[in-house]
């Protein structure tokens, strides 16, 4: 998977506290994305959203476009960018939540896509990477 242009879409901020277990770490996360994207113009229409055991942490609409998004924080790039977490399997998971949110709320006029955010906080600031229509599944 490639990720170009990452330095496009990252900006920096202060940081969240770095004493917080991985879950509540990743609802940090999660909230920080969401800050982020209403910044930008999304408004936030799900978070947390599950099918079944899969899951789409956030689900933002801007125009006529509604992204379901996966969000990763990450405390270094020990193990690689946030964003390279995002695995094949974990794209067809939010694929079928994704497809299951379209049957529950249709929505004509529509487009739909795929975002990532990826948060690195290392303690002093934290860098949010904001990659739309990041991947496709066909």
């Amino acid at each position: 998977m490639s990720w170009n242009g990452l330095e496009n879409f990252t900006t920096r901020k202060n940081v969240i506290s770095m004493s917080l277990t991985n879950q509540s770490l990743g609802r940090s996360g999660e909230e920080i994305a969401a800050h982020h994207l209403t910044q930008k113009g999304y408004k936030v229409l799900e978070r947390n959203f599950r099918c079944g055991k899969n899951e789409v942490d956030l689900i933002i609409r801007k125009d006529e476009v509604i992204a379901f998004v996966e969000v990763k924080l990450r405390r270094s790039t020990g193990y690689g960018h946030p964003l390279e977490a995002i695995t094949i399997a974990k794209q067809k998971e939010l694929a079928k939540a994704a497809e299951c949110y379209i049957r529950k709320f249709p929505s004509s006029n529509t487009i739909y896509r795929f975002d990532v955010v990826g948060i690195l906080a290392d303690g002093i600031q934290e860098e949010i990477t904001h990659l739309e229509d990041a991947f496709r599944l066909f």
